[in-house]
């Protein structure tokens, strides 16, 4: 699945509700897929709104500009707390960082 040390890292991350439990390798591998495709979603928006304001701004677009940046801020404050994602009673927090 993973480089040893990433699947130790990613390990650390996952709670359980069950106590001690180790998660199965399906229960494993969905988290992951979830955790890459929220991060891929996040990275997407995050970019395509920060180039459509840029290009707002360059055509001084006041209108468009005051769309986009509540779609920005919308944005931000749905993952400025990070996310957990939630498999079989286990969960696994990401966190967003923003530039």
């Amino acid at each position: 699945m993973l480089h040893p040390t990433h699947e130790q890292h990613f390990m650390k991350k996952v709670k359980s509700a069950k106590y001690g439990r180790r998660p199965s390798r399906q229960v494993l591998q969905s988290l992951y897929a979830q955790m890459t495709l929220e991060y891929a979603l996040f990275d997407s928006n995050y970019e395509r709104l920060r180039r459509l304001i840029d290009h707002s701004l360059d055509n001084k677009d006041a209108g468009q500009f005051k769309i986009l940046t509540d779609q920005y801020n919308e944005l931000i404050h749905e993952y400025e707390h990070g996310k957990i994602i939630q498999e079989q009673g286990y969960e696994l927090e990401l966190d967003f960082k923003f530039n």
